[in-house]
């Protein structure tokens, strides 16, 4: 069956220097005396799985799980890949080889196929063989240690049991998951509300730049105007008398002493329109891009208010199966309250029966005493 543990092996673990069990198909038994290593082999295969050393309440750090006086420790775990359920069978075959390997200074985690080649090293990878199987070593349904064991059994209160089944039955993983993307949603906002506060000065900006390249190109038309002037001066002398002749000279000589000034400031604006064409320019660029990541972030927003109704529809599911279990359980202790009941009636009326057996007559005869006991009992 695929994701069941079919062999485990342990080497300079904990008590273990070397260690290699075979396991069945169905249930499996472990025992041995106290201080023999069985909780050590539950152990590793928390820390094979993926689980902090902090988590399995027996070591502060993941090098405190080498055997003392030795300079690494590894764990090996064959995991069933056939049947339906099996994972990337075309890249694993019918076995997945789990190996991790401890040092003092690091820690390594290594996949193989069934004939004992490297597929992948990343924890991503022994992430997605978790999920796939769905393997939570850190749900106390599914691995409970000596200390979560006594916790729960001294636990005589319902809010610790509540937690107990709030964490077994996947709910508080939902909450923690529900919060986070509850928070990233509200940084999504966030970041959607600061690039719309940085659009609006730039778009500002962007306008009056657009109007003063407006007033740059009046001033180009000023320009063809007094060219217009200088031809018409050339050709005047043809059409006017003497007297208008007089009057344009002296329009004309205002005009050229008005042209020099006006083409200084028209080579000053032309460098001023150039620099604010490239300056536009820049503020178009940055305003697409802008609109590109307002995009991007919305898009992010919906992906995560999407991930939120389901994840809120799988709580309700879990809430309601919780309930009707709890209601399966109330009808079962009226229904032992029941019983409890009709025994302690069954218990008195045999305690009468006794009494009245034993006021017969001495000497009655054994004989019609047992008739007179049993037609007591049945009532007849």
């Amino acid at each position: 069956m695929a994701g069941t543990i079919s062999r485990i092996r342990l080497e300079n673990f904990m008590c273990h220097s070397s260690l290699h069990i075979e396991l069945g198909e169905h249930v499996n038994f472990i025992t041995g005396q106290n201080g023999s290593g069985k909780s050590a082999i539950l152990t590793a295969l928390c820390i094979a799985f993926g689980c902090r050393a902090k988590n399995t309440q027996r070591a502060a750090t993941i090098k405190d799980f080498i055997k003392t006086g030795c300079s690494y420790a590894a764990i090996s775990v064959d995991i069933n890949n056939q049947g339906e359920d099996s994972f990337k069978p075309d890249v694993y075959g019918n076995l997945i080889k789990l190996e991790r390997r401890i040092t003092e200074s690091s820690s390594s985690t290594i996949l193989k196929d069934q004939h004992g080649r490297k597929v992948a090293n990343r924890k991503d990878d022994l992430n997605e063989i978790i999920e796939h199987f769905n393997i939570d070593v850190e749900n106390p349904c599914v691995i409970m240690s000596q200390d979560k064991s006594r916790e729960f059994l001294h636990s005589g209160n319902d809010k610790d049991k509540f937690k107990f089944f709030f964490k077994a039955t996947l709910l508080q993983q939902v909450n923690e998951l529900l919060e986070t993307i509850r928070d990233q949603l509200n940084n999504a906002d966030s970041v959607v509300q600061e690039l719309e506060k940085s659009i609006k000065p730039v778009m500002r900006e962007l306008d009056e730049l657009r109007e003063k390249i407006k007033n740059m190109e009046h001033i180009e038309e000023i320009a063809h105007d007094i060219d217009n002037l200088k031809k018409k001066l050339a050709w005047s002398w043809v059409y006017e008398v003497d007297q208008q002749i007089e009057e344009q000279t002296v329009r004309l000589q205002k005009l050229k002493e008005r042209i020099p000034a006006c083409q200084e400031r028209i080579d000053r604006n032309t460098v001023v329109i150039d620099d604010l064409k490239k300056e536009l320019t820049e503020k178009e660029e940055l305003v697409r891009s802008l609109g590109d990541k307002t995009h991007e972030v919305n898009n992010m927003k919906k992906s995560m208010e999407d991930n939120i109704a389901e994840v809120v529809k799988l709580k309700i599911e879990l809430e309601a199966e919780h309930e009707r279990g709890t209601r399966t359980l109330e009808k079962m202790n009226g229904r032992l309250k029941q019983m409890q009941a009709q025994l302690r009636d069954f218990q008195m009326q045999h305690m009468q029966f006794t009494q009245l057996y034993q006021l017969l007559p001495f000497g009655y005869p054994d004989e019609l005493k047992t008739t007179a006991f049993s037609c007591l009992q049945t009532g007849w």
